[in-house]
């Protein structure tokens, strides 16, 4: 068990938020997870997998998004064929052979068993890509069962192939049903469902790649690291997702699925490769082709990362590392340099220093005002970056004055004594006092005040490295860590409270955002703002009408078969428990549904380990549901 982090300013360490009152309370934190509870496992919302029983790929981690409301566990595979050797179905295969027997057995309504399609005499074959080589890995395994898959856009289900297959995630093999199919519009390979988790695991939607946390490495704000005997500088990003490499002479193949390029060292040494194309990022310029890279981080070891390849011959390092890799195999010390390749430190053994540990999105007070607060890789002092500010002087003290935004968004004017000044280049930043609350924790300490640049609107901070006598570290792995909040056991489904009304919610980790169904969708412009009217209603009569700004719009990425869809995004009030927030809450017809509205990741990060095989472990099963 991964010893417990605190915050661990340089005055005295953080006391963690009190547990919460209620009987599933767990002795942890969203700060200071746990990685068993139960004698089960607490998976983050994303995780490494691994294909235990075939040879090929047992030592390969494929990534799996851990999703709650999945009923069933899905894997990519390709060159999918159904065939069976009974001679009534012997002349049909494939998707006709799947709804022969699924009408057969009375439609997919019907009752199945786990013996109900072997009298079929059914085989599944199908192949999938070896992300290394490219190589297509052949498998044929008996049919486990038939899985229909409602749609969004048709009445018809989807009809998927169910094999049984091994699969482990930190050490723990299931024996999991999975459905195949073509998941190269998604960007995990495979969806962990109840058929893993059930009786398996809990999911704790607020970290990404969890169960690696505790063996993570750390890693400096620039290091340099071996592609193919070629050196390449690494620099860190704190807001992109994907890392992306340098490369020249870039070249898809999108027939063979193959990627050929040109590694450029810092030294200006090259090296031509050839790698499987995985898939095609789009980024905010254009599509970038996305390959498993091996990084030699150390003369013992070599990492694959999934990497976008792009021209970065404008840029000092040829590496920017993103949150996705960094979040499977590190955590960031912000001052420090060249970290991988000597003796090799681990997280575990950083955290004796007593460091401050932060996310890449904080938040703190400061003298009663709440200010976004992000990491640096450069800045010592702690520092307030404001729109402007006016030194001026009387006798021997200076005082300064700057303006921040008070909880009603009016801007406040803010005088303070000057303490010292620091000269940084050609600019002086005075510094001054000021009380700080970290998520529970109070402080005073100095800080510097600088002027924001011309690209940035609003006041933020940065967490200098001497804020903490054992510097800043940066997990990537979830956001907001200095806002500690309790964790507790939740179930699938729990009653929650929504703007005054309770009533039955599924809890679904797979979800980005929340989403509550919604009827007479109608959006309109109100003094300049994007509004949106409709009425929320359940199958249990409850009916309410909202008008609310539109704080966003999502496009929501579909199914094989299916159509995206847009949906207007509003905040509502969610009360779950003792953990109230306010958070954003997509609007879409969920009327075919029972359950009304789903909890997703914006809500469960606060603290929500939710079981995918238990119901109402936080509240009561209302008598209607019973």
């Amino acid at each position: 068990m991964m010893k417990k982090m605190s915050l661990a300013l340089a005055l005295t360490s953080a006391l963690l938020v009190a547990p919460l009152s209620w009987a599933q309370s767990i002795s942890a934190t969203t700060q200071d997870p746990v990685y068993q509870l139960d004698d089960k496992l607490v998976l983050g919302r994303v995780e490494s997998v691994y294909y235990s029983d075939i040879p090929e790929l047992k030592a390969v981690p494929f990534i799996g998004k851990i999703d709650t409301g999945a009923d069933t566990t899905s894997m990519h595979a390709e060159n999918i064929h159904v065939s069976s050797s009974h001679p009534d179905y012997q002349n049909l295969k494939d998707n006709e052979l799947l709804w022969a027997i699924v009408d057969d057995l009375g439609g997919t309504k019907a009752k199945w068993d786990a013996d109900t399609f072997k009298p079929y005499q059914v085989k599944v074959s199908f192949t999938v890509p070896h992300p290394y080589t490219g190589k297509e890995i052949q498998i044929t395994d008996d049919l486990e069962r038939v899985s229909a898959i409602r749609s969004r856009t048709s009445k018809k289900p989807i009809l998927r192939p169910t094999i049984k297959m091994p699969m482990t995630i930190a050490g723990h093999t299931v024996d999991t049903e999975v459905n195949l199919t073509k998941r190269t519009q998604f960007s995990s390979p495979i969806l962990i469902g109840k058929t893993y988790l059930d009786n398996n695991a809990w999911v704790f939607a607020g970290y990404d790649y969890l169960q690696e946390q505790p063996s993570a490495k750390m890693i400096g704000k620039k290091e340099t690291v071996e592609v193919e005997g070629v050196p390449y500088k690494i620099s860190i990003s704190t807001t992109s997702r994907y890392t992306n490499v340098h490369a020249l002479d870039i070249k898809v193949d999108k027939k063979n699925n193959a990627v050929s390029f040109t590694l450029e060292g810092e030294n200006g040494k090259r090296h031509p490769m050839t790698l499987p194309l995985v898939r095609m990022l789009k980024t905010t310029k254009s599509e970038r082709p996305l390959v498993y890279l091996p990084v030699k981080i150390d003369e013992n070891e070599t990492q694959r990362w999934l990497v976008y390849l792009r021209d970065r011959s404008k840029f000092s390092s040829q590496i920017r590392l993103g949150q996705d890799v960094a979040s499977q195999h590190f955590v960031i010390d912000t001052d420090r340099e060249n970290l991988l390749g000597g003796v090799e430190k681990t997280f575990k053994s950083a955290l004796k220093s007593k460091p401050l540990v932060i996310s890449p999105e904080e938040q703190v007070t400061i003298d009663g005002y709440t200010v976004p607060a992000y990491p640096t890789f450069t800045v010592k002092t702690p520092l307030l970056r404001v729109n402007g500010f006016e030194v001026t002087e009387k006798g021997k003290d200076e005082s300064v004055t700057f303006y921040l935004m008070n909880d009603e968004g009016k801007e406040e004017k803010i005088t303070k004594p000057v303490v010292k000044k620091l000269k940084v280049g050609s600019t002086v930043r005075p510094v001054v006092d000021g009380d700080f609350l970290f998520g529970s924790k109070e402080t005073s300490m100095e800080f510097a005040l600088d002027v924001l640049d011309e690209d940035e609107t609003q006041p933020f901070f940065v967490f200098g490295h001497d804020i903490a006598k054992g510097g800043v570290l940066l997990n990537t792995r979830a956001d907001h860590l200095l806002d500690a909040r309790p964790l507790f056991k939740a179930g699938h489904i729990e009653v929650a409270e929504v703007e005054g009304m309770s009533f039955p919610v599924k809890l679904d980790t797979g979800a980005d955002v929340s989403s509550i169904n919604a009827k007479d969708i109608k959006r309109f412009q109100k003094d300049g703002k994007d509004m949106v009217s409709f009425t929320y209603e359940n199958d249990l009569g409850m009916t309410k009408a909202f008008t609310r700004e539109v704080v966003d719009v999502m496009r929501i990425t579909a199914k094989k078969g299916e159509k995206a869809n847009e949906r207007p995004v509003v905040e509502m009030h969610v009360k779950l428990g003792e953990l109230e927030k306010k958070i954003r809450v997509n609007l879409q017809d969920r009327g075919r549904f029972h359950y009304s509205m789903i909890l997703g990741k914006n809500f469960l990060k606060h603290g929500a380990v939710v079981s995918s095989d238990t119901n109402y472990i936080v509240t009561q099963k209302p008598d209607y549901e019973k």
